[in-house]
């Protein structure tokens, strides 16, 4: 009867050990993307920031370019990158659901 109940246990936490570990993997691959996912957005808000500081700073005094620059408020790249973080707040959002319903199915 002993040896029935080790052999039970033995298989039991051999196929425990590899489902923790696949999705060990899947979590560790998840958060990796998301990761870079966010650096990626915040040099993405970098780079508008810095474009349109020199797009204003290059246009010319009395040009129409300049005056349409003028009408943007001056957080215009604060405003992008809000916008930017919500997009990828809801991002992360949706893979935490996605994580979770595969914790549940499997």
């Amino acid at each position: 009867m002993g040896v029935i109940v080790t052999f039970f246990t033995t298989m039991f936490s051999g196929v425990t050990g590899l489902i923790g570990l696949f999705l060990a993997r899947k979590a560790t691959f998840s958060l990796a993307y998301i990761g870079i996912y966010i650096v990626l957005s915040g040099l993405f808000i970098a780079t508008i920031s810095s474009l349109l500081g020199g797009i204003s700073a290059s246009a010319p005094s009395n040009s129409l370019l300049s005056a349409g620059l003028s009408l943007l408020p001056s957080n215009a790249a604060q405003c992008v990158g809000v916008i930017s973080a919500a997009h990828v707040a809801s991002y992360i959002f949706v893979m935490k659901n996605k994580l979770l319903n595969l914790k549940v199915k499997a």
